[in-house]
């Protein structure tokens, strides 16, 4: 079925009858493909399937062309990055072909669902922005750094599991809130695994969120559990490109016993995600649990 949902992307590219658009595309592979995994947990089956998960696929890719570009990012999963190879302006318009042919195929759908994917897109473009504000002071704000994630990373994961809903005519408000805490946890998952993970796992570089302006949930906690006077050290090596920035942080994490305390928090928003669907799809359930189990 994945193979099924990638050709259907292809063909909604060659819609564009844009050789550049295909040559560019072709660079970026298609990842995980994680929201097509829980769209066919939920809903297996549906004459609009593949359209629904294409379009879903559409956008998250057109959410991370445009991530890099305002992140100057030079890799994406261990390849040199599109706005990298092809520049900024190339990586922005892929993003707005991809955008653009993801809300086309979406007309063809109830309302309801173009309602839930549209509302999505504007929660990731508000948490970008949120992101973006973040960068530019270390954040210790627990709260705004969990409403960032909710709209950036989670907000479309919703669309995925709550849309899939609507198309099994399931519960929505179950699996929409199934998909949040989903989202979330997956998120912090991905915040720890930037500390614990080689290069050669991760794709870029380890410990590079904090260095890139990223306030992530381990050194929020950190700064949390620090002493005043710590707490200052650890928003001066905000952004910081030096080893010794790098070099304390590790020792401070291990002395306040930081990846656990990251770990118990994606488990506790793992729990309510199950609490939403509990007894509905062990399928589902299986795969909000091998979250906490990721190495990559």
């Amino acid at each position: 079925m994945l193979e099924r949902i990638q050709a259907k992307i292809g063909a909604y590219l060659e819609e564009v009858d844009s050789p550049q658009v295909l040559h560019m595309a072709k660079t970026l592979g298609m990842g995980k493909m994680l929201r097509s995994r829980l769209i066919l947990t939920i809903c297996p089956s549906h004459p609009q399937l593949v359209d629904f998960c294409a379009i879903i696929e559409m956008i998250q890719t057109a959410s991370l062309l445009h991530d890099d570009v305002i992140d100057n990012a030079t890799t994406r999963r261990g390849h040199s990055s599109l706005n990298h190879t092809f520049g900024n302006t190339n990586a922005i318009m892929l993003g707005d072909v991809f955008y653009s042919k993801a809300f086309c195929a979406l007309a063809h759908f109830s309302t309801p669902i173009v309602e839930v994917v549209a509302q999505s897109v504007v929660a990731l473009s508000r948490g970008e922005i949120k992101d973006t504000q973040m960068a530019k002071a270390f954040n210790p704000d627990q709260a705004f750094y969990t409403d960032m994630v909710a709209d950036k990373s989670a907000a479309l994961i919703v669309a995925s599991s709550g849309g899939a809903a609507l198309l099994a005519g399931l519960d929505f408000d179950k699996y929409a809130t199934f998909g949040r805490n989903f989202g979330i946890a997956f998120q912090i998952v991905d915040d720890l695994l930037d500390i614990t993970q080689p290069k050669e796992v991760l794709g870029k570089p380890a410990f590079s969120d904090f260095k890139e302006g990223k306030s992530t949930l381990p050194y929020i906690l950190l700064h949390q559990r620090l002493s005043p006077v710590e707490q200052s050290i650890l928003e001066g090596y905000f952004k910081s490109p030096k080893e010794e920035a790098k070099l304390w942080c590790q020792s401070k994490f291990q002395e306040h016993n930081i990846i656990q305390a990251t770990l118990q928090e994606a488990k506790a928003y793992t729990h309510k995600a199950l609490e939403a669907i509990k007894g509905e799809n062990a399928a589902l359930e299986a795969m909000a649990l091998r979250v906490l189990e990721r190495q990559f």
